[in-house]
């Protein structure tokens, strides 16, 4: 049975692999076998003919006018793949200008989009607020000037700690990154950097675990404060005693009674270590009875009251550890302790003594050590996970540092991870790796995506590739945190396995196209001579020349036959050779479905009436015209029709109907022949695949291919159903309207060429 595969640039078999070079001597052989017969009873004829002559100089200007001809025809075609070539570079283009205006609405979109502040001062001196949209609960301005008057919408110790990075970005050039806190009690983050002659400083809204980080030192500065102001209050009592000028006591009972406010506990005791004083913080955290403290109760007895009720750490000698803590006394010193508790808390405690007395601090630092705890955890478990990666990864902070990298990474780049521990700075390790990769240009971007300060920081991705034979694929992704992860992955193998595909695909490709091109040259030869010897032929069939013998006459009906067949091939392969240029157009018109019909029953009424069968043709009502290239569908129907009856039995049945499926005409060929097995249906439609499965026909195995090559030019498919013993069944799903090639269609003539049939 004809079949074919789908076009494509490269041939290939039903498996998926290039088809062997040596098909084609097959398909030349079998060529010359079909013109071998033709030559000898022609070259007999003309023997015995006496005024049978050729003229050398027509032969010479004949076979002139061809190459000349061949050449136009080549020419033409270069022309056409330039000029396809051309309106697809216009169109890229064109392409291309819209996606830069999409993404720089896009960056504006998405700058205006992110709530900031962005400002930036250039050479000029005049400030320029680019953006402005954060929340107005922060209460930041958002005017220039405004927000370059700190004091107007931060608290004192923020302001100042701003105006001192400020100074020291401009004087040295210094980045900085703060967490501030303005005076509506918010916490803001604040960057600075210089890009060029141009300071740039960025305010943004904190959260997630930056801003709990930010609520613990601004905790951490007010217990300070506290602190300060407690130790203040006691020099002040102390100084009083000394000069004698005791205050009275409920105005000091009145002081310190204001301390019950404060969330930190402390008790202060005596130089006999008899405590004196102390807050409600005190009596929550270590639940005592206020009455049993009115007493005034040693040191001593208090912690072993809690050591009895287990609140104190769990020591092996007890009495070692209460008598080291009691030596403070008098030692005019502070110490620092921190006190696990049983029950899971965690104190940090500060005896301070002066003057014989001693203030005792407790601050509850359970949930910061927890935080810091899951946080060196969630580190330690990063850095484990990286260094079982195979790539090279790098994390930097937005002062540009190294914060993490792995084992890959150092290896990579042969760098000292002694070196890296110490946190360098991006310029060092670029200076580092530039012994093995220097490309400026590469460099600078990658500094630029660690240290730059953008509206808008995105990911890119790029290759290298390194003197000593290593490519790397790099890629840099900005971080939440405003940090930058780098990453590179030796792809030496698969970049070097890559190259030698692409050039057995180019190789591929040159082959096919020599291929194609000698296939064309090829046929365009034959088909003059062959034209030729049909001339010839039909002459000697005319009477004009005189009556044939018998013999003669088979033998000149044998050649026309036979120049018929081998005229056809040699069409085929030239449609298909046209496919594959990509320069076959389709005259799309509107084209009756019954004319169709009958120009395909009209070609193969003969040998239906060889092979004594029947054509049975069934055109659903409804269905008149449709928009297609009438011959081309006429060419379909006809290499359909030639198939089923040279599958079918002598007297057998053919049906050929045409019905519309939703906005498809289907028409489909069914025949009772031998049927096609159902490991080979699937090679059917590739090219030179001809199987008889115990039938009388054997042809080129074209017929299917351009079948399936032209039905998909019209947009359409085609199906097959085939059972062995039962028949066959082909349908062809055509498009019932498409947009007819005119004056109008002209700008788009390139839709209805082929790009790659199949």
């Amino acid at each position: 049975m004809d079949g074919g595969v789908e076009h494509n640039t490269t041939m290939r078999t039903s498996g998926g692999k290039a088809a062997p070079s040596s098909r084609w001597p097959k398909v030349l052989f079998r060529v010359s076998v079909l013109i071998a017969p033709l030559l000898f009873p022609v070259t007999s004829a003309l023997a015995a003919t006496d005024d049978a002559a050729f003229d050398a100089r027509s032969l010479l200007t004949l076979g002139i006018n061809l190459g000349i001809i061949a050449f136009a025809v080549g020419t033409a075609i270069a022309c056409l793949r330039a000029t396809e070539r051309a309106r697809a570079a216009a169109a890229q283009a064109a392409v291309e200008a819209d996606r830069y205006r999409q993404s720089e609405s896009t960056l504006e979109t998405v700058l205006a989009a992110e709530p900031q502040a962005l400002l930036i001062v250039g050479e000029s001196g005049e400030p320029e607020l680019l953006v402005a949209n954060l929340p107005v609960g922060l209460g930041v301005p958002r005017e220039a000037n405004a927000l370059l008057d700190f004091e107007s919408w931060l608290d004192a110790p923020s302001a100042s700690a701003l105006d001192l990075a400020l100074r020291t970005l401009v004087d040295k050039g210094e980045a900085f990154n703060l967490m501030l806190s303005t005076l509506r009690d918010r916490f803001v983050e604040v960057d600075g950097r210089v890009a060029g002659h141009t300071i740039v400083l960025k305010v943004r809204d904190l959260f997630g675990r930056r801003l709990e980080l930010a609520e613990l030192a601004a905790k951490h500065r007010q217990l300070e404060d506290q602190v300060a102001s407690l130790r203040a209050l006691l020099d002040t009592q102390a100084s009083l005693a000394e000069r004698a000028q005791p205050e009275p006591k409920p105005s000091v009972e009145a002081r310190f009674r204001s301390f019950d406010r404060l969330a930190t506990a402390f008790a202060v005791f005596d130089q006999n270590q008899r405590l004196t004083h102390f807050n409600q913080a005190y009596v929550e955290l270590w639940q005592l009875d206020p009455a049993w403290l009115g007493t005034h109760p040693r040191d001593g007895e208090i912690l072993d009251r809690l050591r009895q009720e287990r609140r104190l750490p769990e020591k092996a000698d007890y009495r070692d550890w209460k008598k080291t803590w009691l030596s403070s006394y008098g030692s005019n010193d502070q110490v620092e302790d921190l006190w696990h508790l049983p029950d899971g808390r965690t104190l940090h405690v500060i005896a301070d003594s002066e003057a014989g007395e001693v203030t005792y601090l407790y601050e509850n630092v359970t949930e910061q050590i927890a935080l810091e705890s899951r946080y060196n955890a969630l580190i330690q478990v990063q850095r484990e996970t990286l260094d079982t990666l195979r790539e090279g990864v790098a994390v930097f902070a937005p002062n540009g540092r190294l914060r993490l990298y792995n084992q890959a990474f150092a290896a990579l780049w042969r760098l000292s991870p002694r070196q890296l521990d110490k946190e360098p700075h991006i310029d060092e390790i670029i200076e580092e790796c530039r012994a093995l990769y220097d490309a400026p240009e590469e460099w600078e971007r990658t500094k630029a995506a660690v240290t730059a300060i953008v509206s808008e920081r995105r990911s890119y991705e790029s290759q290298i590739d390194r003197a000593d034979g290593c490519v790397l694929a790099c890629a840099a992704l900005p971080l939440p945190d405003g940090g930058t992860l780098l990453t590179y992955n030796d792809v030496s193998d698969a970049k070097r396995v890559e190259r030698a595909l692409i050039e057995r695909t180019e190789a591929l490709e040159e082959a096919d196209r020599l291929k194609s091109t000698f296939i064309s040259h090829v046929s365009y030869e034959l088909r003059t001579p062959l034209n030729s010897i049909l001339g010839f032929a039909q002459l000697l069939a005319s009477p004009a020349f005189g009556p044939l013998a018998e013999k003669q006459r088979e033998y000149v009906h044998d050649i026309l036959a036979s120049g018929l067949t081998l005229r056809a091939i040699i069409d085929d392969i030239l449609d298909l050779t046209t496919i594959d240029a990509g320069t076959l157009e389709l005259n799309l018109s509107p084209v009756s479905v019954r004319e169709v019909i009958e120009a395909a029953a009209n070609g193969v009424r003969e040998r239906l009436k060889q092979n004594d069968m029947t054509l049975d043709v069934a055109i659903e009502p409804g269905i008149d015209r449709f928009v297609a290239d009438g011959a081309r569908v006429t060419q379909i129907l006809y290499n359909l029709l030639s198939n089923a009856i040279g599958f079918s039995p002598t007297g057998g049945k053919i049906a050929l109907n045409c019905r519309r499926e939703n906005s498809m005409v289907a028409f489909t060929v069914e025949d009772q022949g031998v049927g096609i097995p159902e490991d080979y249906q699937k090679a059917v439609f590739e090219r030179f695949e001809s199987r008889p499965h115990g039938s009388r026909h054997r042809g080129t195995g074209l017929g299917l291919s351009i079948v399936k090559s032209l039905a998909e030019l019209h947009g359409g498919i085609v199906a097959l159903d085939s059972t062995p013993g039962k028949g066959t069944r082909v349908k062809v799903l055509l498009p019932l309207s498409q947009e007819p090639k005119g004056e109008a269609a002209e700008l788009d003539e390139l839709r209805y060429r082929s790009s790659l049939a199949g």
